[in-house]
């Protein structure tokens, strides 16, 4: 059942009112809590028409729901969706749904919640595409009626700007294929020849004249003039000299009209809705212009306007397609088109460089988009003057320009320090700004698309965020690498749907007489063609793809696979599995074990899971809270690389965990760095003060056990006792170690 009231359409999911996209505003409402859903609907009816568009609420009571109502229509222009519904993150998972998965960034999100503490406003907003965050008591109505109109309009100039952009580029490029005349000056010479043609001019002339309608001037250009106009061929005429000419034209330019005469006829044509241009056609016959001389003339008058508009239109939207309209700079679309346009040879001695303006979401979030432009075009223009060479520079991304240079132009150190870390005065107020920088040569990427290449780099430049320095060198082997992660990244969703990832068993032993006391379970992905792929590589981009939840609940069954051998060959000693954050958080992820764990007959004694002490603090009471429950079903916790992480100290006393790791990274030097041995040694006080067992990773040599030894360090695993083995080597290992 639908009704209309007051402008709006109402509609359920299930039976839904066609409306007509292009007078009709849709809005999604998520929202599991029925009575807030109708006081939402209600305040909502209150605000009738935006900008005269009727508007059509559709509604969810879930993120499943929402994404159905989602794929049935794809032109809805806002949500108002709540955070915590059939799950406590299905608001921020639908929204991570609608912007990667579906690939929709032009729908407006506002998140509503009731519980702010559990996704905090700040992170959400830099973690998510999201537009705005509200708490729902601090809705009111008229809250509410202003955050839906501006987010309408937003959406409504996106839209139009999005459609704009993504057909314009062909448009443009279509037609500078079929027509040779793409300028005005060709284009008027062609037709002042025509002209003459028709006329049959021998001792006449004629010109072109533009007048701008927005010059307050008297002085008119003369674009093309043949025959005895062509003294006054591209020069600027006063309005006298031209009445001088032609005494009819002060009428035409009065009147806007056309005359024409038996001698001397004015053709008047204009493009001011486009350009704010118009042009006058003077036509000067030393024979009278016959009757059939004259129709021709007028039929040809309405193609010479086609031509006029249709030039005016395509620099108009070439403009739009190839142009960033707040700075007035080339975009995206030029500088791919650019990139694409380089032969061969022009690319091996071309290069690019990204500037990406660090911060700028935080700039943005806490300054507003006009203190933004401030800086955009202040970055731009120190660019361009920095660098010592008239560059073509486009607005690549929002915060993120690019150019494109020869590869002899060198940046060097001084250059580097004074692009990096630029500084401008707005208001009489100095600021300073910081730039990571990519520099990328283009000389073997011959083969790659303009896209493919963009994409490189901007892949690249991201990674440099983590890196110390702000300048880098885009290398061959870094594409190679970022094209190869790319690649194991669509074989790796794959290789967890069918399950073809496994997992080897580490031993740990107890340093005093190296007794196998249990083991780690250690993810491992084999492909096709026999090779692994290391665990630092793909767990990486398993959490980047967003697959690491998927990833740790298959190994966990592998593992659980692993125990049941072991079981079968009596051997009854317990395997450590790694979980993130995230799978600590997610809200079935204890479930998940739990029913597994109970499935497989075995005793929860015989798991441990490991965290790393980083994701174990990041959202300490969340995180200790899950922690306890796996405890509580009997599953020992282990701190891994314990000391690498920060707030240790803090809230040791209080850590849900049996086990404290010390990292490789300490154990690997210990007998030559003091520093390394005093901290692993405060490492295995504090542990014994706190009452956990301590493990040692990565001992590789009899000195390093004989110190951690030394030190009351009880257990380890490393190279030295074993390799992770799979489970049909282990099983032989260990029985030969134990006879």
């Amino acid at each position: 059942m639908s009704d209309v009231i007051d402008g709006f359409v109402f509609a359920d999911e299930k039976h839904n009112v066609e409306t007509n996209q292009a007078t009709v505003w849709q809005i999604l409402s998520v929202e599991d809590n029925q009575e807030y859903q109708a006081s939402l609907i209600n305040s909502l009816q209150k605000l009738k028409t935006v900008q005269g568009h009727p508007l059509q609420i559709l509604t969810a009571n879930s993120a499943f729901e929402a994404a159905a109502i989602l794929s049935q229509h794809p032109n809805i222009a806002l949500i108002l969706l709540d955070v915590v519904m059939e799950d406590d993150d299905a608001g921020l998972r639908l929204v991570k749904t609608i912007r990667e998965v579906m690939g929709n960034a032009s729908i407006r999100i506002v998140l509503l919640t009731g519980q702010p503490g559990f996704a905090p406003e700040k992170q959400t907003m830099q973690a998510l595409d999201i537009d705005e965050y509200w708490n729902k008591p601090d809705l009111t109505m008229d809250k509410l009626h202003s955050v839906t109109t501006s987010n309408l309009r937003t959406w409504h100039y996106i839209v139009q700007l999005t459609q704009a952009q993504q057909g314009l580029q062909m448009v443009i490029d279509a037609a500078r294929t079929i027509s040779s005349k793409s300028d005005i000056a060709s284009f008027t010479n062609t037709v002042l020849s025509e002209i003459g043609k028709i006329v049959g001019i021998t001792t006449g002339g004629i010109m072109c004249v533009r007048i701008e309608e927005r010059s307050q001037s008297n002085i008119f250009h003369v674009v093309e003039a043949i025959g005895c106009y062509k003294d006054f061929s591209r020069l600027e005429l006063s309005s006298e000299t031209l009445y001088d000419i032609n005494q009819n034209i002060a009428y035409v330019i009065k009147y806007k009209t056309s005359v024409l005469r038996t001698s001397q006829s004015i053709f008047y044509f204009e493009t001011k809705d486009i350009d704010n241009n118009c042009y006058l056609m003077v036509v000067k016959s030393d024979t009278s212009i016959s009757e059939a001389n004259t129709n021709l003339l007028k039929v040809f008058s309405e193609n010479i306007s086609s031509g006029f508009t249709n030039i005016a239109l395509l620099n108009r939207l070439t403009s739009i397609a190839y142009t960033n309209q707040d700075l007035n700079i080339p975009n995206r679309n030029w500088l791919l088109r650019e990139i694409q346009n380089l032969n061969h040879k022009e690319r091996i001695q071309s290069k690019l460089l990204l500037f990406d303006i660090k911060q700028f979401e935080e700039i943005s979030f806490a300054f507003g988009s006009d203190y933004c432009v401030k800086v955009l075009l202040s970055v731009y223009q120190n660019i361009r003057q920095a660098i010592p060479h008239p560059i073509p520079i486009a607005l690549s991304d929002t915060q993120q320009f690019t150019a494109l240079l020869p590869c002899d132009v060198i940046i060097d150190e001084e250059l580097q320090a004074q692009l990096t870390h630029q500084q401008f005065e707005f208001d009489d107020v100095v600021h300073n700004i910081d730039l990571a920088i990519i520099e990328m040569s283009l000389d073997n990427s011959f083969y790659y698309s303009a896209s493919k290449i963009l994409n490189l780099a901007e892949s690249s430049l991201k990674e440099s965020i983590h890196k110390p320095r702000s300048y880098i060198i885009h290398t061959q082997q870094d594409s190679e690498t970022i094209s190869r992660s790319y690649n194991l990244m669509g074989e790796l969703r794959n290789a967890i749907k069918d399950r073809k990832l496994s997992v080897m068993l580490q031993p740990k032993v107890r340093l005093s007489d190296e007794h196998v006391v249990g083991f780690e379970s250690l993810a491992r992905w084999q492909l096709e063609d026999g090779t692994y792929v290391r665990p630092d590589e793909f767990i990486p981009i398993a959490e980047t793809a967003g697959l690491i939840y998927n990833l740790d609940c298959l190994i966990f069954e592998k593992t659980l696979e692993a125990l049941q051998q072991l079981s079968c060959a009596d051997i009854h000693l317990p395997v450590a599995f790694n979980a993130s954050s995230i799978d600590i958080q997610h809200p079935h992820y204890y479930e998940f074990i739990r029913s597994r764990l109970e499935n497989s007959g075995l005793s929860s004694e015989l798991l441990e899971l490991e965290i790393t002490e980083t994701q174990a603090m990041d959202d300490y009471q969340n995180v200790q809270a899950r922690l306890q429950k796996f405890i509580e079903l009997g599953i020992r916790i282990s701190i891994d690389d314990f000391g690498t992480g920060h707030s240790s100290l803090a809230h040791i006393t209080h850590l849900n965990a049996n086990y404290l790791k010390v990292d490789r990274s300490f154990v690997t030097n210990i007998g030559i760095e003091g520093n390394n041995k005093h901290i692993v040694q405060m490492v295995i006080d504090l542990g014994h003060n706190f009452k956990f067992d301590i493990i040692a990773e990565g001992i590789e040599t009899n000195e390093q056990k004989q110190i951690l030894r030394d030190m009351g360090c009880e257990l380890g695993q490393g190279y030295l006792f074993a390799k992770p083995m799979p489970v049909s080597s282990l099983i032989p290992w260990l029985n030969q170690k134990l006879s």
